[in-house]
């Protein structure tokens, strides 16, 4: 515990902390990150999933690198965001949940990618359960990666409070999204 209150009074966590430029520009870089990440990965799911059908799926895969590069800038900032209050995050189960979160991410992000775009016509492959299910998965895996990023700043109360809204809007869009779905012909009863 030593080493983490060293580094959370070391002289480049305080200027960080004391200097609105150099903290604004680590969450603008990692918001940065995060867009090419979760937005690139998040399009690509949403298009497996039959969202905005007519947009070819093969380009997509030109996409990986800013994918990569976003995770890179979210590496770094995130660690530095990290070195900010050490003891503070080193004991919180927010923080657990977010990084297993993203490791999951990463895991579909590779899977789709191996399964959809190295494995013949991607618009074939899209078309398979499995592809699906990485998508609805990689799609579920950022939304607990954000909300739990998001409420890390925040007191126990206002952290359940968040987590029921979400639960709410979450179950809200689905059944709005179904009934739209159903009145559209999208979702064909069985």
């Amino acid at each position: 515990m030593e080493f983490l209150e060293a580094l959370e009074a070391s002289g480049f966590s305080m200027w960080v902390k004391e200097s609105s430029t150099a903290y604004v520009a680590v969450l603008a870089f990692h918001t940065i990150g995060l867009t090419f990440l979760v937005g690139i990965s998040g399009a690509t799911a949403m298009r497996i999933l039959g969202v905005a059908q007519t947009m070819p799926l093969a380009p997509m895969a030109d996409f990986f690198p800013l994918m990569h590069a976003g995770f890179l800038i979210n590496l770094l900032t995130g660690t530095i965001l990290l070195c900010l209050y050490p003891t503070d995050y080193v004991v919180d189960p927010a923080m657990y949940i977010k990084m297993v979160a993203v490791i999951a991410a990463l895991v579909m992000i590779n899977l789709i990618k191996a399964h959809v775009f190295r494995n013949g016509d991607p618009e074939t492959q899209a078309e398979t359960k499995t592809a699906k299910r990485y998508a609805a998965t990689l799609l579920c895996v950022w939304l607990v990666t954000i909300v739990t990023g998001r409420v890390i700043a925040y007191s126990l109360e206002t952290r359940l409070q968040t987590a029921a809204a979400v639960l709410i809007a979450v179950v809200a869009v689905l059944l709005v999204g179904y009934g739209v779905g159903r009145s559209l012909g999208w979702i064909k009863s069985s």
